[in-house]
């Protein structure tokens, strides 16, 4: 008979019969089963005797008895204790008391999340100590982008300067084609000349012929 404790207040018993029994069938009737020979019906295992398992309420003893090939009554030999009948015989006892008492402490395991928080709390604080340090970066950057800007600004000044001597160098290409506006006039002037010099000729010529 093989013993343990179960889930809610409950006892797993495993009830076995010897292979000396010389029984071709069997079944445990108890107190459970209101002593029903077709309840518990027992299964022949590998070294020819009989078994099955039972679950019952834990914290309390029951009496019972193996009903072999349906006629014979046998009591088990590993029993808790044995109690007399009303028949003149001995009914077997299973105490399961004891699988009813609490675990004791010291068998209870730690449970494992209450390390959890803690580990969070590891795993937190470098990413806190990062999140820090970041600040720290920016302003390092901050001189580079007003260099950046000053250069900026000094290469479009530089560019404007050498836009501006543009209107010099047109003006300077529009001189020449104002000379050469002016050279007819200029041209012209000799003729206008010739013609007044020609004119007091002609004027003295006719007097000298009167």
């Amino acid at each position: 008979m093989i013993k343990s404790r179960a889930a809610k207040g409950r006892a797993r018993v495993t009830f076995t019969v010897d292979p000396r029994a010389g029984a071709q069938a069997a079944a445990v009737c108890g107190e459970w089963n209101g002593w029903s020979a077709g309840a518990d019906v027992m299964r022949r295992d590998a070294e020819g005797g009989f078994r099955v398992t039972v679950e019952l309420d834990a914290g309390r003893a029951y009496r019972f008895r193996y009903l072999l090939d349906g006629q014979r009554w046998d009591n088990d030999w590993a029993a808790d204790a044995y109690v007399a009948n009303d028949f003149g015989g001995d009914d077997s006892v299973v105490d399961l008391t004891a699988l009813a008492e609490a675990v004791p402490p010291a068998a209870r395991r730690p449970p494992a999340k209450k390390t959890a928080p803690a580990q969070a709390a590891k795993k937190a604080a470098p990413a806190q100590a990062a999140k820090k340090a970041k600040p720290a970066v920016k302003p390092a950057g901050t001189p580079a982008k007003k260099e950046a800007a000053a250069q900026t600004a000094k290469k479009e000044a530089a560019a404007q300067t050498a836009k501006k001597p543009a209107p010099a160098q047109a003006a300077k290409k529009a001189e020449p084609a104002a000379r050469r506006a002016r050279t007819p006039a200029h041209k012209a002037a000799p003729a206008q000349t010739a013609g007044k010099a020609a004119e007091p000729a002609a004027k003295r010529a006719g007097r000298t012929a009167k």
